[in-house]
């Protein structure tokens, strides 16, 4: 089971890792850091050269779901001794193919240890299908999580993608809560370079957002998964719905509550194309 050996490859990578560590993963061509590592640090070059034989590890299994997986080239870099103090480690930006892969790889992992192993097929077939049309990594990449959003949006109930978009940001690195969940979130999607802007209004238990340039957009189709998954992470346990509205620009409508009886929706999309 490729998700079971995911979760593996993670727990012991999570056990290489510390919190002031000098040493991080990266890769040599596009200084990027690769999932799973992202930003962990490790206390030594042994520690963290073994670290990176887990990513490779860990990326093999991945491509197993997704063989337009990017390679990355990973190395062990010393921060500056400066750096090396400094708990919050050194950041950069984070590359759109990435986070899409990151958090395909939570909601795989998720439904292949969950129970869902028709939605995790199914998903595997519409997108290996699909991709057969596309040649440019970045659209691959953001075919991936359409096709997630489209097959288990008609695969699952409301309260099965709860569960699994719930389960699947427990899997990602745990983000401190944020004194604004919604903008904490739309501000990490943008930072990942799937959206160019975006404008909140409305009051706030219940906001309208409006998006501009976003990358997972067609006419006023919005694919809401990556986005639920964020805010999953910063809020883990709320009721989240997405509505659609009628504005001609791509958007939606969110709340995001703390309440006994859920009634999700909107989690994967919402709107009409």
């Amino acid at each position: 089971m490729v998700g079971r050996t995911l979760d593996e490859i993670r727990e012991r990578l999570e056990g290489y890792a510390c919190d002031d560590g000098p040493y991080y993963l990266a890769c040599a061509r596009t200084g990027e850091r690769p999932i799973p590592s992202g930003d962990r640090r490790f206390p030594d070059r042994e520690t963290a050269t073994r670290a990176a034989d887990l990513v490779d590890a860990y990326r093999a299994e991945l491509r197993q779901y997704d063989p337009h997986l990017p390679h990355r080239d990973v190395i062990v870099r010393q921060l500056p001794r400066e750096a090396a103090t400094d708990v919050g480690g050194v950041h950069t930006p984070t590359d759109r193919s990435e986070f899409c892969h990151e958090v395909a790889a939570a909601v795989f992992e998720t439904l292949s240890g969950g129970g869902f192993r028709d939605a995790e097929r199914a998903v595997m077939d519409a997108y290996l299908d699909a991709a057969e049309t596309v040649d440019d990594p970045d659209d691959l990449c953001l075919l991936l999580l359409r096709s997630m959003g489209a097959v288990l949006d008609e695969a699952l109930t409301v309260h099965e993608q709860e569960v699994v978009l719930n389960r699947a940001a427990g899997r990602l690195d745990p983000v401190a809560a944020p004194d604004d969940a919604l903008t904490d979130s739309l501000d990490s999607v943008a930072a990942a370079g799937l959206l160019d802007a975006y404008r909140v209004d409305g009051p706030g238990d219940s906001p309208t957002v409006a998006l501009d340039g976003y990358a997972l957009g067609r006419g006023r189709r919005v694919l809401t998964l990556p986005l639920a998954v964020e805010l999953l992470r910063r809020r883990p346990g709320a009721d989240v719905r997405f509505e659609p509205t009628d504005d001609d620009e791509p958007g939606f409508r969110v709340t995001v509550v703390d309440r006994a009886c859920h009634r999700p929706q909107g989690l994967l999309r919402v709107g009409t194309s």
